[in-house]
């Protein structure tokens, strides 16, 4: 009876870091899952005229105005009736043709990527100096790069196996077990069983 209770504990002890290690596994699985996912998925296009026109950055207004004539031509809601993207594409087209036939607005387009020019709207972080310099960034990202990845998760998986250890180093749970099998009358053949 005891040698039964002692198995089932040796063997619910394995159990457990077992389906430790498996959890663990799972939910890295499901991080590299996600990361699979995601880094398929088309960034988001930007408003650009010059290339919704089909021109140069840095082309002549006539070769804008040319350009824009043509692509209204074939885009304009009332030549697609059966398109529900034709309104859509047209307005980007009337858009991009006043930004690039305005002087100031391609100006400002150009430095500040908006044809109204700079926004008012900025956002900032309360972070030391030293954290914000532009020759520290890479040495930063790394640290914390190391933290996230491996010495959080680390701590977490060693805390989750940190057993407590008796004299010798031998596990509190397995001095038990070791305890409960072995008496005065122990048969041979037994020993290699236990210290498996």
């Amino acid at each position: 009876m005891k040698e039964r209770q002692a198995i089932y504990r040796f063997s619910f002890v394995n159990t457990g870091f077992v389906v430790k290690t498996l959890v663990i596994g799972f939910l890295w699985y499901c991080c590299f899952g996600s990361y699979m996912k995601v880094k398929d998925l088309e960034p988001l296009k930007g408003f650009v005229p010059y290339e919704i026109l089909g021109v140069a950055s840095n082309a002549p207004i006539s070769q804008v105005r040319k350009a824009y004539r043509k692509l209204s031509r074939t885009l304009h809601p009332d030549k697609n009736p059966d398109n529900p993207k034709a309104v859509n594409d047209f307005i980007q087209i009337t858009k991009a043709y006043t930004i690039m036939t305005d002087e100031s607005a391609r100006e400002n387009f150009a430095k500040y990527g908006n044809p109204d020019g700079p926004g008012n709207f900025q956002v900032g972080i309360a972070l030391p100096a030293t954290l914000q310099d532009k020759e520290q960034q890479i040495f930063i990202l790394v640290v914390f790069f190391i933290l996230l990845i491996f010495v959080v998760p680390g701590y977490f998986y060693s805390e989750l196996f940190k057993e407590t250890r008796d004299i010798g180093g031998v596990s509190t749970e397995n001095r038990v077990i070791f305890y409960e099998m072995m008496d005065n009358h122990i048969v041979g053949k037994k020993i290699p069983g236990m210290l498996g």
